[in-house]
Protein backbone atom coordinates (compact mmCIF):
# COMPACT_ATOMS: atom_id res chain seq x y z
CA UNK A 1 0.00 0.00 0.00
CA UNK A 2 3.01 2.32 0.43
CA UNK A 3 5.68 2.65 -2.26
CA UNK A 4 8.27 5.21 -1.20
CA UNK A 5 10.30 5.46 -4.40
CA UNK A 6 11.14 9.08 -3.52
CA UNK A 7 12.80 8.12 -0.24
CA UNK A 8 10.68 10.53 1.77
CA UNK A 9 9.87 8.16 4.64
CA UNK A 10 11.99 6.13 6.99
CA UNK A 11 11.66 2.34 6.95
CA UNK A 12 9.69 2.35 10.19
CA UNK A 13 7.36 5.10 8.97
CA UNK A 14 6.68 3.22 5.75
CA UNK A 15 5.97 0.06 7.72
CA UNK A 16 3.52 1.79 10.07
CA UNK A 17 1.63 3.36 7.18
CA UNK A 18 1.49 0.05 5.32
CA UNK A 19 0.11 -1.80 8.33
CA UNK A 20 -2.53 0.87 8.89
CA UNK A 21 -3.67 0.92 5.26
CA UNK A 22 -3.69 -2.87 4.93
CA UNK A 23 -5.85 -3.21 8.03
CA UNK A 24 -8.24 -0.58 6.69
CA UNK A 25 -8.51 -2.33 3.32
CA UNK A 26 -9.43 -5.62 4.99
CA UNK A 27 -12.01 -3.91 7.17
CA UNK A 28 -13.70 -1.77 4.53
CA UNK A 29 -12.69 -3.05 1.05
CA UNK A 30 -11.43 0.47 0.31
CA UNK A 31 -7.81 0.51 -0.78
CA UNK A 32 -5.64 3.55 -0.14
CA UNK A 33 -2.18 3.64 -1.70
CA UNK A 34 0.65 6.09 -1.05
CA UNK A 35 3.28 6.55 -3.75
CA UNK A 36 6.25 8.93 -3.63
CA UNK A 37 8.66 9.55 -6.48
CA UNK A 38 11.77 11.66 -6.81
CA UNK A 39 10.65 13.57 -9.91
CA UNK A 40 7.82 13.92 -12.38
CA UNK A 41 10.34 13.84 -15.25
CA UNK A 42 8.41 16.38 -17.26
CA UNK A 43 4.97 14.93 -16.57
CA UNK A 44 2.22 16.60 -14.62
CA UNK A 45 1.30 15.26 -11.20
CA UNK A 46 -2.22 14.65 -12.49
CA UNK A 47 -1.16 12.58 -15.49
CA UNK A 48 1.47 10.64 -13.60
CA UNK A 49 -0.76 9.78 -10.64
CA UNK A 50 -3.72 8.87 -12.86
CA UNK A 51 -1.51 6.54 -14.90
CA UNK A 52 -0.34 4.81 -11.72
CA UNK A 53 -3.85 4.56 -10.27
CA UNK A 54 -5.26 3.12 -13.48
CA UNK A 55 -2.27 0.91 -14.20
CA UNK A 56 -2.23 -0.64 -10.75
CA UNK A 57 -6.05 -0.80 -10.59
CA UNK A 58 -6.16 0.43 -7.02
CA UNK A 59 -9.56 -0.35 -5.51
CA UNK A 60 -11.72 -3.09 -4.13
CA UNK A 61 -13.41 -4.55 -7.20
CA UNK A 62 -14.89 -3.69 -10.55
CA UNK A 63 -18.20 -3.09 -8.80
CA UNK A 64 -16.87 -0.92 -5.97
CA UNK A 65 -13.85 0.93 -7.41
CA UNK A 66 -13.09 2.08 -3.87
CA UNK A 67 -9.52 3.16 -4.51
CA UNK A 68 -7.61 6.25 -3.43
CA UNK A 69 -4.07 7.17 -4.43
CA UNK A 70 -2.04 9.76 -2.54
CA UNK A 71 0.81 10.70 -4.86
CA UNK A 72 3.82 12.88 -3.95
CA UNK A 73 6.60 14.11 -6.26
CA UNK A 74 9.52 15.06 -4.03
CA UNK A 75 11.67 17.35 -6.20
CA UNK A 76 8.69 18.99 -7.90
CA UNK A 77 6.98 19.49 -4.52
CA UNK A 78 3.64 18.37 -5.92
CA UNK A 79 0.81 16.41 -4.32
CA UNK A 80 -2.08 14.70 -6.07
CA UNK A 81 -4.98 12.70 -4.69
CA UNK A 82 -6.72 10.43 -7.19
CA UNK A 83 -10.11 8.97 -6.26
CA UNK A 84 -11.70 5.89 -7.82
CA UNK A 85 -15.29 6.07 -8.96
CA UNK A 86 -16.51 4.31 -5.83
CA UNK A 87 -14.59 6.64 -3.51
CA UNK A 88 -15.91 9.89 -4.97
CA UNK A 89 -19.00 9.70 -2.78
CA UNK A 90 -17.12 10.07 0.52
CA UNK A 91 -14.10 11.89 -0.95
CA UNK A 92 -15.31 14.49 -3.48
CA UNK A 93 -12.83 16.76 -5.20
CA UNK A 94 -13.40 19.71 -2.88
CA UNK A 95 -12.68 17.61 0.22
CA UNK A 96 -9.58 16.09 -1.37
CA UNK A 97 -8.37 19.63 -2.03
CA UNK A 98 -8.95 20.61 1.60
CA UNK A 99 -7.00 17.58 2.80
CA UNK A 100 -4.05 18.63 0.66
CA UNK A 101 -4.19 22.33 1.50
CA UNK A 102 -5.05 22.09 5.19
CA UNK A 103 -3.34 18.90 6.33
CA UNK A 104 -0.54 17.90 3.99
CA UNK A 105 0.83 21.24 2.78
CA UNK A 106 1.34 22.80 6.24
CA UNK A 107 3.05 19.65 7.55
CA UNK A 108 5.25 19.30 4.47
CA UNK A 109 6.36 22.92 4.72
CA UNK A 110 7.54 22.13 8.23
CA UNK A 111 9.49 19.15 6.94
CA UNK A 112 7.10 16.68 8.59
CA UNK A 113 6.34 14.42 5.64
CA UNK A 114 5.24 11.41 7.65
CA UNK A 115 2.86 13.44 9.79
CA UNK A 116 1.26 14.99 6.71
CA UNK A 117 0.77 11.63 5.01
CA UNK A 118 -0.36 9.87 8.18
CA UNK A 119 -2.94 12.53 9.05
CA UNK A 120 -4.17 12.79 5.46
CA UNK A 121 -4.68 9.05 5.10
CA UNK A 122 -6.28 8.98 8.54
CA UNK A 123 -8.77 11.64 7.45
CA UNK A 124 -9.56 9.70 4.26
CA UNK A 125 -10.08 6.50 6.26
CA UNK A 126 -12.43 8.22 8.68
CA UNK A 127 -14.38 9.79 5.82
CA UNK A 128 -14.74 6.37 4.22
CA UNK A 129 -16.11 4.87 7.42
CA UNK A 130 -18.44 7.79 8.05
CA UNK A 131 -16.66 8.67 11.29
CA UNK A 132 -15.38 11.95 9.93
CA UNK A 133 -17.04 14.76 8.04
CA UNK A 134 -15.77 17.73 6.09
CA UNK A 135 -16.61 19.91 9.09
CA UNK A 136 -13.96 18.06 11.09
CA UNK A 137 -11.20 19.25 8.77
CA UNK A 138 -9.16 22.23 9.98
CA UNK A 139 -10.81 25.56 9.32
CA UNK A 140 -9.59 27.28 6.20
CA UNK A 141 -8.14 30.04 8.32
CA UNK A 142 -5.85 27.51 9.96
CA UNK A 143 -3.98 26.86 6.73
CA UNK A 144 -1.65 29.05 4.77
CA UNK A 145 -2.63 30.87 1.61
CA UNK A 146 -5.41 33.23 0.57
CA UNK A 147 -8.92 31.76 0.36
CA UNK A 148 -10.30 31.72 -3.20
CA UNK A 149 -13.30 33.90 -2.24
CA UNK A 150 -10.93 36.65 -1.07
CA UNK A 151 -9.07 36.49 -4.39
CA UNK A 152 -12.37 36.74 -6.27
CA UNK A 153 -13.48 39.77 -4.24
CA UNK A 154 -10.13 41.49 -4.82
CA UNK A 155 -10.39 40.94 -8.58
CA UNK A 156 -13.98 42.20 -8.58
CA UNK A 157 -13.01 45.39 -6.70
CA UNK A 158 -10.14 46.04 -9.10
CA UNK A 159 -12.50 45.80 -12.09
CA UNK A 160 -14.94 48.22 -10.43
CA UNK A 161 -12.17 50.75 -9.77
CA UNK A 162 -10.88 50.48 -13.34
CA UNK A 163 -14.41 50.95 -14.70
CA UNK A 164 -14.99 54.07 -12.61
CA UNK A 165 -11.62 55.51 -13.60
CA UNK A 166 -12.37 55.00 -17.30
CA UNK A 167 -15.80 56.62 -16.98
CA UNK A 168 -14.33 59.60 -15.17
CA UNK A 169 -11.66 59.91 -17.86
CA UNK A 170 -14.39 59.90 -20.54
CA UNK A 171 -16.26 62.68 -18.73
CA UNK A 172 -13.13 64.82 -18.55
CA UNK A 173 -12.59 64.39 -22.30
CA UNK A 174 -16.20 65.03 -23.27
CA UNK A 175 -16.92 68.07 -21.10
CA UNK A 176 -14.20 70.29 -22.50
CA UNK A 177 -15.68 71.02 -25.99
CA UNK A 178 -13.35 73.26 -27.89
CA UNK A 179 -15.50 74.44 -30.84
CA UNK A 180 -18.87 73.82 -32.35
CA UNK A 181 -18.88 71.13 -34.98
CA UNK A 182 -15.49 69.90 -33.86
CA UNK A 183 -14.73 66.54 -32.29
CA UNK A 184 -15.46 67.91 -28.79
CA UNK A 185 -18.75 69.68 -29.63
CA UNK A 186 -21.26 68.16 -27.17
CA UNK A 187 -24.18 69.46 -29.29
CA UNK A 188 -23.04 67.30 -32.20
CA UNK A 189 -25.50 64.34 -32.25
CA UNK A 190 -22.82 62.08 -33.69
CA UNK A 191 -20.58 62.96 -30.77
CA UNK A 192 -23.33 62.01 -28.33
CA UNK A 193 -23.70 58.66 -30.00
CA UNK A 194 -19.98 58.08 -29.77
CA UNK A 195 -20.04 59.01 -26.10
CA UNK A 196 -22.86 56.61 -25.32
CA UNK A 197 -21.02 53.84 -27.05
CA UNK A 198 -17.90 54.53 -25.05
CA UNK A 199 -19.89 54.52 -21.85
CA UNK A 200 -21.57 51.25 -22.75
CA UNK A 201 -20.24 47.89 -21.75
CA UNK A 202 -21.04 44.80 -19.84
CA UNK A 203 -19.75 42.31 -17.35
CA UNK A 204 -16.47 40.62 -18.04
CA UNK A 205 -16.96 36.89 -17.67
CA UNK A 206 -13.91 35.14 -16.31
CA UNK A 207 -13.68 31.52 -17.40
CA UNK A 208 -12.69 28.80 -15.01
CA UNK A 209 -13.13 28.68 -11.28
CA UNK A 210 -11.48 28.11 -7.98
CA UNK A 211 -10.70 24.98 -6.11
CA UNK A 212 -9.08 21.78 -7.10
CA UNK A 213 -9.86 18.60 -8.88
CA UNK A 214 -8.87 17.05 -12.13
CA UNK A 215 -10.64 18.74 -14.98
CA UNK A 216 -9.47 16.49 -17.76
CA UNK A 217 -8.97 12.83 -18.41
CA UNK A 218 -5.41 11.73 -18.79
CA UNK A 219 -3.46 8.62 -18.57
CA UNK A 220 -1.05 7.15 -20.97
CA UNK A 221 1.63 4.70 -20.14
CA UNK A 222 4.03 5.19 -17.33
CA UNK A 223 7.44 3.80 -16.65
CA UNK A 224 10.51 4.30 -14.57
CA UNK A 225 10.70 4.69 -10.84
CA UNK A 226 7.43 2.86 -10.28
CA UNK A 227 6.83 -0.57 -11.61
CA UNK A 228 4.02 -2.96 -10.89
CA UNK A 229 2.64 -3.43 -7.45
CA UNK A 230 0.54 -6.42 -6.48
CA UNK A 231 -2.35 -6.68 -4.07
CA UNK A 232 -4.86 -4.37 -5.74
CA UNK A 233 -8.17 -5.45 -7.14
CA UNK A 234 -9.53 -3.99 -10.36
CA UNK A 235 -10.41 -0.45 -9.29
CA UNK A 236 -11.00 2.18 -11.96
CA UNK A 237 -10.26 5.91 -11.94
CA UNK A 238 -11.65 8.75 -14.02
CA UNK A 239 -9.48 11.66 -12.90
CA UNK A 240 -11.39 12.74 -9.79
CA UNK A 241 -9.49 14.19 -6.87
CA UNK A 242 -7.33 17.25 -6.37
CA UNK A 243 -3.80 18.55 -6.56
CA UNK A 244 -1.56 20.96 -4.70
CA UNK A 245 1.98 21.59 -3.58
CA UNK A 246 4.19 22.89 -0.83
Amino acid sequence: MVSDYGGMLSASEEQRLTQKLNAYAKETSTQIAVVTEASLNGNTAFDRSLAIAQGWQIGGSDQNDNGVLVYIARDDRRIQIQTGYGAEGFLPDAIAKRIIDQIMTPAFRQGQIYRGVDEATGAIMSLGKGEYSADDLPARGDSEGIPPIVIFIMIFVVFILISRFNNRHDDDDDDGGYWRGGPYDMDDPHRKVRRRRRRGGGWIIMPGGFGGGGGFGGGGGFGGGGGGFGGFGGGDFGGGGAGGGW
